[in-house]
């Protein structure tokens, strides 16, 4: 596990590495509109990227498992609410990848000149997608990976500490940082509301680190620790990155009104645009081949990781039924969601070809700021709705409102990031289109997918079981299975068990028929009721309803038929057993019951000490009777009765 390969430097490595190399391509893009109050707008930005790590830290480390905002308002709210932010967040991994894509040929431009061209910024753009794409199909990436992720994240705090602390020796000269300074006109309110959106591009990532928790085993107090760190250093290497470079390549006066280089000639590759900046000029070519060393490789693991982010997403709204089974399937060989990754970097594509960062840096923060905003709400919510779950981490600060504890922190994050949205569809018109397009699609989509094709709620939860994602082929093989259920938490095992064994045979037999579940409940009548007597509306209603269910999981295997009956007998087993010869099945799945608690064993007619602890009474009879193969699975075991007094 990371926390014993390395322990919190690993653990705050691997989140810095998913944000920290945002600097690379942000600086240009915020300066453009923040000019001098740039270090500014970043240490605003950087602290409420602190808040937001808090939040994301309670929800994830509450939970563990992979959705970020998703599974936070899962939760707290409900599918649909979850689905807006998840949706949301599939354009951002999108366009964080985009960036990275368009940021790695400049980068690489003291090598050679045509990276800089057109032509050459877009093959070495989608030679980097391919790339990223191929790594995440194979699975090179993911936490077997992480050693290299350390390196790389040392590499880069390395990197940005050097240019940094050069540039504080060979260009600190703060007067420049307010010499076209003109407060609420140069630059104007508009256009700080303006940059301080853009820098939350600096968030790029955020969502793929949260992704990490389930991979992570960590104690709280490594937790806080690594939490500190990033407090400190996240904040002070956001301004301090911006003041060196606002001192490199300053603002300076010109027709059009007050600009910087950084946001002109350099806005695809700022920190390069910053250390040729430095003199003397050898001084500049080592400052300058050193970035070009880190920079590029930083920028490439950055999108391999938010690709791996986007895939894991992907499965686990297709897990949750909030998109399509198909977009989250799994190759047989790698085990990674390769149609999704497929389709995701055919669309980054289409993002890198205007090569428009400032615009898409607006669109980001279009889907970053409604998915944060959601995550801080689902928070403050689930402190209220489930004070009592278990918080390896909370987030500090509380204050009491009703009763309830509420963290003030999230409180006022998610006050900032609702303003920061509303500022976005005002100020922001492309990234509105575009953004809320991709809102409307994607919301208009579930809505007839969940209603028309999955026929369920659009706000209840309904799984599908992760083997259903899986092409595999089982050992056995089994064209027509007959599968009991009997309304228990048990009951979608056993039909995935038996979903997974049918879809391996041939999509058609010999007659023409493909795979086949039989699914069947059997409600018990006593000799002193006739067998076409209607069953209790109880049972009645159970039995519907564990049918239903059965069915959903059953269909997830889609060269599967399912077929759901319920049928009256005397007992369960002569009912299942029954149903079997009349069928012609080739095979029984059913889960084990456990045994009668009677005492004394067989002798006085218990059975505890004559049957395993997974044979019951209808479990027995089948695997007497049954004019089949029957494949058992065991229940999980039953906690020990409490002691009598």
């Amino acid at each position: 596990m990371i926390r014993r390969l390395l322990g919190v430097p690993l653990l705050f490595a691997a989140a810095y590495s998913a944000v920290g190399f945002s600097l690379y391509f942000a600086i240009g893009v915020v300066a453009d509109r923040g000019l001098g109050l740039t270090p500014l707008i970043f240490l605003a930005a950087g602290v409420l990227f602190v808040l937001t790590t808090f939040t994301y830290t309670e929800g994830s480390a509450m939970f563990l498992e992979r959705g970020g905002s998703t599974t936070m308002a899962r939760y707290a709210f409900n599918e649909l609410v979850s689905f807006t932010a998840g949706w949301a967040i599939l354009i951002d991994y999108m366009i964080v990848i985009a960036l990275a894509a368009i940021t790695v040929p400049h980068y690489l431009g003291p090598v050679w000149d045509g990276f800089t061209e057109p032509a050459g910024e877009l093959i070495a753009a989608g030679v980097v997608i391919v790339v990223v794409a191929a790594l995440n199909v194979l699975g090179v990436t993911g936490r077997h990976r992480q050693r290299l992720l350390s390196v790389l994240a040392l590499a880069d705090v390395a990197i940005q500490a050097a240019v940094i602390l050069v540039g504080v020796a060979v260009v600190f000269e703060p007067e420049l940082l307010t010499a076209e300074l003109d407060p609420f006109t140069s630059p104007s309110l508009e256009d700080v509301v303006y940059a301080a959106v853009l820098a939350t591009v600096a968030f790029a990532g955020i969502e793929a680190a949260s992704d990490l928790a389930p991979d992570l085993d960590f104690e709280p107090a490594d937790l806080k620790r690594a939490l500190t760190a990033g407090a400190i250093l996240v904040p002070l290497t956001y301004a301090a990155m911006a003041a060196v470079a606002l001192m490199a390549v300053p603002v300076v006066a010109t027709p059009q009104g007050p600009e910087t280089e950084l946001a002109g000639p350099f806005i695809d590759d700022p920190i390069l645009g910053v250390v040729q900046s430095y003199e003397p000029a050898w001084l500049a070519d080592v400052m300058q081949w050193a970035v070009v060393a880190v920079a590029p490789v930083v920028l490439l693991w950055a999108a391999s990781t938010t690709m791996l982010g986007l895939s894991r997403h992907t499965y686990s709204l297709a897990t949750n039924r909030q998109i399509p089974r198909w977009l989250g399937k799994l190759g047989r060989r790698h085990a990674t969601p390769h149609v999704a990754i497929a389709i995701a970097s055919v669309l980054t594509f289409g993002l890198v070809v205007p090569g428009d960062i400032e615009f898409l840096a607006g669109v980001y923060a279009f889907g970053a700021l409604l998915a944060i905003s959601i995550a801080h709400l689902a928070v403050i919510r689930l402190r209220v709705t489930d004070p009592d779950r278990e918080r390896p981490y909370r987030v500090p600060l509380d204050v009491t409102v009703g009763g309830s504890r509420l963290p003030l922190p999230a409180i006022v994050a998610a006050v900032i990031t609702i303003m920061a949205w509303v500022s976005v569809v005002v100020f922001h018109g492309g990234a509105l289109y575009l953004g809320g397009g991709w809102m409307v699609l994607g919301l208009v989509g579930y809505v007839i997918y969940r209603r028309v094709f999955e026929r369920t709620s659009l706000t209840r939860r309904v799984t599908v079981p992760p083997e259903a994602l899986v092409k595999e082929e089982p050992d056995v093989e089994y064209a027509s299975i007959l599968v009991p259920v009997f309304g228990t938490k048990l009951d979608d095992d056993i039909v995935g068990t038996a979903g997974r064994l049918a879809a391996a045979e041939e999509p058609e037999s010999g007659d023409g028929l493909g795979p086949r579940l039989d699914v069947v409940y059997v409600i018990e009548l006593p000799l002193t009721v006739p067998l076409t007597a209607p069953p209790p509306t109880e049972e009645l209603e159970r039995a519907e309803t564990a049918l239903e269910r059965a069915r959903e999981v059953g269909e997830e295997y889609e060269s599967v038929e399912v077929a759901t009956e319920m049928v009256r007998a005397r007992s369960a087993g002569a009912g299942i057993v029954a149903l079997a010869r009349q069928r012609g099945v080739e095979a029984i799945v059913m889960g084990g019951e456990p045994p009668t608690r009677v005492r004394g064993g067989a002798i006085l007619g218990g059975v505890g000490a004559a049957r395993p602890p997974e044979i019951g009474e209808v479990t027995e009879y089948v695997l007497r009777k049954a004019p089949c193969r029957v494949l058992l699975t065991a229940p999980p075991e039953a906690e020990p009765a409490p002691a009598e007094d």
